[in-house]
């Protein structure tokens, strides 16, 4: 980085919001790019570290989970993409890891997505985005330990395989040995993931992306009563560190493996195709003991003992065709796309009564394993083939998008057990308007449309299987970003949006069959955001943003929970990250920074009985180079606040991790 040239927080385009090369200050929808070297300065061990100080998110106390990430965008858990395909579901625990080391950047879209990616959630999608052989590789090794008795080493090598320099490899490895914050568990991994490029001429480019990893851990998602964490019991507060799950038979072992490519090739100076791939494979182990209830006693919990095998393929296939032409005054780009996801899920679970345990003076005895299979037995195969096209038109000052997908999914459950089957078919169709007008100076309104879809596996009582969720958001904002510099602001951006998504067809219990569900539920979030980052007068980095929203269960057959919070997502957010870098000599230099995160409280249950307090956290990064050696110190929670990060039910909530400090030694060449 040149000071005084660019942030490091800042970059220039978003591919992943259009699947174009599109300026971030032209696209109409609020979207953040973390660059690799915000994750570097952040320190980030995982998804949820990486996206912080990010505007509408929420990740839930950001514990460090082994089983993936867990949060929230505009009130509604995202989707993962990795280079822009779905990866398995994020949001159980057969999830498909992302390690930051092997990021190059990583998407935040806020809002519907399904008109060019299909079928997901309403609230948003996060894309990670894959590191890649360069002509200009800076080679990296790093050595991090610390808190939770952590030792790991990474590194990222590459370069060319040939003298012309058309085939270009590149190696990413990490190997982890480490604790977490809850006693007992670990979060050991082991991580490669090695690339090749092949370009022939200047219109072709031909990269094969691959990676595996091996987590050898437990969950981190201890699960204890509100009496005593979120307030005291008449014992006072459970140990921060308790282990509500067994450190003999508590187990989180997945092995993963992903092998792709990247094939873009220029048939003309105004037309490109893309063609993406994946195919990913996943194996899990995973045992825990989770709390079932809390004794009249306020002091012992009844827990359940869970075995849970899965064995998980992914397909991935995106193929798009990018055409820039001028009819008149109006320029367009032209996007024509056919993507196909197939998913392969086989799900063994066993499930038997543990042993209670004493919160206050616990003694573990041995868990009986339950019998693997036995409480579910499913094989669950979907499909989804969608065709999109795309409208990117300029005239003047005005920019307009209109994007449209049709899918067509289709979905089959097989319960081993009873040996029931339930297929399903959904076609459907979703869109995108959005129009901006760019000014002169940089101040760019817009306004966006966008609906979504979402399938739904299972049926109800009178086995009619479900329909897909649907949704649909107004998005209403304004980006800044100065055409020239600004009294001593040399490069950032400000974006501020109020937003109404609503979802129909939610799930909801069925009032006249207590083991079955009916979708006519509703949620909706209402609220605005604001979100600055990039570089202040005296060569300042920042990241600042504000969120206000309003989730709120708008329709439900439980009366008691109409008009109420769902669960775990935050009213208000707020963050503020500064740092500067120091000169010191031709050789040396250092920098020094730090941030404050809050998050409002939530509701702890459904129906609301009691409220999660409001979290106020703390962290600081410095760092010292002497060439391109660095010794960079990252803590969080600095002042070692004790809280609850989440609740989602009276037994089900979790501490956040107390105060961490890791020293990482770097030498690039």
């Amino acid at each position: 980085m040149v000071a005084g040239q660019r942030s490091a927080f800042l970059p220039h385009n978003a591919q992943s919001a259009t699947k174009t090369q599109t300026p971030l200050e032209l696209t109409p929808q609020n979207i953040t790019v973390i660059t690799q070297e915000r994750m570097k300065i952040l320190n980030a061990r995982s998804v949820s570290e990486a996206i912080r100080y990010s505007a509408g998110v929420s990740d839930y106390g950001s514990k460090d989970d082994p089983r993936g990430y867990f949060g929230t965008i505009r009130g509604f858990s995202p989707d993962i993409y990795l280079d822009g395909t779905r990866t398995p579901d994020a949001s159980s625990s057969q999830s498909f890891s992302i390690e930051p080391w092997g990021l190059e950047a990583m998407d935040v879209l806020r809002g519907a997505s399904s008109a060019l990616y299909g079928s997901g959630q309403l609230g948003g999608i996060i894309n990670a985005v894959s590191k890649r052989p360069t002509l200009h590789q800076q080679n990296e090794v790093t050595i991090q330990t610390g808190s939770y008795s952590r030792v790991q080493g990474a590194v990222d090598v590459g370069g060319a395989l040939n003298k012309s320099k058309t085939l270009l490899w590149r190696f990413n490895g990490l190997l982890r040995k480490s604790d977490t914050y809850a006693i007992n568990i670990k979060n050991n991994e082991v991580y490669v993931a090695p690339s090749l490029r092949w370009q022939p001429d200047s219109k072709t480019d031909f990269t094969i992306l691959s990676s595996y990893e091996q987590l050898d851990a437990g969950s981190t998602a201890q699960f204890l009563p509100a009496n005593g964490t979120v307030y005291p019991s008449r014992y006072g507060y459970i140990a921060r560190n308790f282990l509500s799950s067994d450190a003999n038979f508590d187990v989180y072992s997945k092995r993963q493996v992903a092998i792709g490519y990247n094939f873009t090739r220029q048939l003309a100076p105004n037309w490109t195709i893309t063609q993406n791939m994946r195919y990913a494979h996943l194996d899990l182990d995973y045992r825990f003991v989770t709390t079932s209830a809390l004794a009249a006693n306020q002091r012992t919990i009844s827990r359940t003992a869970l075995l849970q095998t899965a064995n998980y393929n992914n397909v991935t296939l995106d193929t798009r065709s990018n055409l820039k032409l001028t009819t008149g005054p109006v320029h367009h780009e032209l996007l024509f796309g056919v993507d196909f996801r197939s998913d392969f899920m086989a799900n063994r679970r066993g499930q038997t009564k543990a042993p209670s345990l004493d919160l206050y003076n616990p003694i573990y005895t041995a868990i009986t394993w339950p019998k693997a299979g036995t409480y579910s037995n499913t094989n669950e195969t979907e499909t989804d083939t969608g065709l999109y096209l795309q409208e990117q038109a300029e005239w003047k000052h005005l920019y307009l998008t209109l994007s449209g997908r049709g899918d067509f999914t289709q979905s089959q459950t097989v319960n081993n057990l009873t040996h029931g089957s339930t297929p399903q078919k959904n076609n459907a169709f979703t869109g995108r308007v959005g129009l901006l007008y760019a000014s002169s100076i940089g101040l760019n309104p817009y306004v966006a449309y966008a609906t979504s879809f979402q399938p739904q596996v299972g049926q109800t009582y009178d086995s009619t299987p479900y329909v897909p969720t649907t949704g649909k958001q107004i998005e209403v904002g304004v980006k800044y970003r100065p055409v020239k510099a600004v009294s001593g602001l040399e490069n950032f951006m400000l974006t501020a949006d109020f937003f109404n998504l609503v979802e129909n067809n939610v799930l909801t219990a069925d009032p006249n069959h207590s083991a079955f569900d009916v979708q006519t539920g509703q949620q909706r979030t209402r609220g605005f955001e604001f979100e600055g980052l990039g570089r202040l007068p005296g060569h300042v980095d920042f990241i600042a943003s504000y969120t206000y929203q309003d989730p709120r269960i708008t329709r439900t057959t439980e009366a008691a929970q109409l008009g109420q919070r769902p669960v775990a997502v935050p009213s208000h957010m707020a963050s503020l990250f500064l740092r500067r870098d120091f000169q010191m000599g031709p050789s040396w230099s250092a920098g020094i920074g730090g941030g404050l995160r809050y998050t409002g409280n939530t509701a702890g249950a459904l129906p609301a009985t009691f409220t999660v307090p409001s979290q106020l956290v703390g962290d600081l990064v410095a760092h010292f180079d002497y060439r391109k050696t660095r010794v960079q110190f990252n803590g969080t929670n600095i002042t070692d606040q004790k809280y609850v990060s989440v609740c989602t039910r009276a037994v089900a909530c979790a501490y956040a991790p107390g105060r961490a400090m890791f020293v990482t030694i770097s030498q690039r060449w």
